[in-house]
């Protein structure tokens, strides 16, 4: 047994077939497959089930690949000894983002965190956050930027700032005057929204109760994954959207009235650090830690007194 043909295993595992995890790893399909064989041969027992397509892993291929994670895990902690015993912070760092966020947030701290340590190299991947949980589960990610709070096996949150909720109002509809928004009276059909299932999106669902059958019987339905897609219809259409606090940083002045408070308590995202139990490289992710808090608005790193609205997202 040898730690190639754990990673082989672990990339079949993720890709589900023999070309697509052989195209991955760059080696042939024969190559990959003799490889799992003679895996199997030493464990005396069979990993997948290669009657079925797309092949499966069988309960002891199951059990043997948790097991594998966790060894690939520790192999990459030894890796890390030499960047960890050294003072300096260098290395590779892999980060996911989520959509909504990385826009806003990245420009903000990738040039300070570039000048603090230069031999940090850091790779940004934005994700959903189901992506980013997955993929930090199976070390693939060292640390994630995501919306908490959220209920995810295996990994732990660090809260590291908490951004308001704020309404974008059409200088064409009726409340454009008004200075603050009262949900309550928002109608659904005048709501232009996020892709349904978009972990923002969840959020303004329990902000403003929005009803998709309703909104289906518009003239024109649009779903994206762009705050800025939506800011845009606003702007040049009619309606109301709903944007994060980082989002109004970069606001043109002259739109700047088009950004609304609400009525009551103010709904507030909480935005966390994702990492894996036992997870390595800490000196590189402290340092990222340091560099994000110290480029958002101070006002920010201090929990508000409004209302943390929950991302409803269960991940296993």
């Amino acid at each position: 047994m040898n730690f190639t043909q754990l990673e082989y295993l672990k990339e079949l595992y993720v890709q589900g077939s023999f070309s697509a995890a052989a195209q991955k790893m760059s080696v042939t399909q024969p190559a990959l497959s003799l490889q799992i064989q003679k895996l199997e041969e030493e464990l005396d027992f069979k990993l997948l089930d290669r009657t079925k397509r797309p092949i499966q892993f069988t309960d002891e291929g199951k059990y043997f690949y948790q097991k594998s994670i966790e060894i690939l895990k520790m192999v990459d902690q030894l890796r890390q000894t030499s960047a960890e015993l050294s003072e300096e912070v260098k290395g590779n760092l892999q980060l996911g983002i989520i959509p909504t966020l990385a826009p806003y947030l990245v420009p903000l701290f990738i040039n300070e965190l570039n000048k603090s340590y230069p031999n940090l190299q850091i790779d940004i991947n934005e994700l959903k956050t189901e992506e980013i949980i997955a993929k930090l589960k199976l070390g693939d990610l060292d640390c994630g930027i995501l919306s908490t709070p959220l209920e995810a096996s295996g990994v732990i949150f660090e809260p590291l700032f908490y951004e308001r909720f704020y309404a974008y109002v059409s200088e064409n509809h009726r409340w454009f005057g008004k200075d603050k928004v009262d949900v309550e009276n928002i109608r659904d059909e005048e709501v232009w929204y996020l892709e349904e299932g978009n972990c923002f999106q969840n959020q303004v669902n329990s902000i403003c109760k929005i009803n998709y059958q309703q909104q289906a019987s518009q003239n024109m339905v649009y779903r994206s994954n762009s705050i800025e897609s939506l800011r845009r219809i606003v702007e040049n259409q009619n309606g109301i959207t709903f944007i994060p606090e980082l989002a109004t940083i970069n606001i043109p002045t002259e739109l700047e009235e088009l950004i609304k408070t609400f009525t009551g308590e103010q709904p507030v995202r909480e935005i966390s650090l994702a990492l894996p139990k036992n997870y390595s490289k800490e000196r590189q992710v402290a340092a990222l830690k340091k560099i994000v808090q110290k480029s958002v608005p101070k006002r920010m790193l201090t929990r508000p007194g409004g209302w943390i609205v929950d991302t409803s997202l269960k991940i296993k």
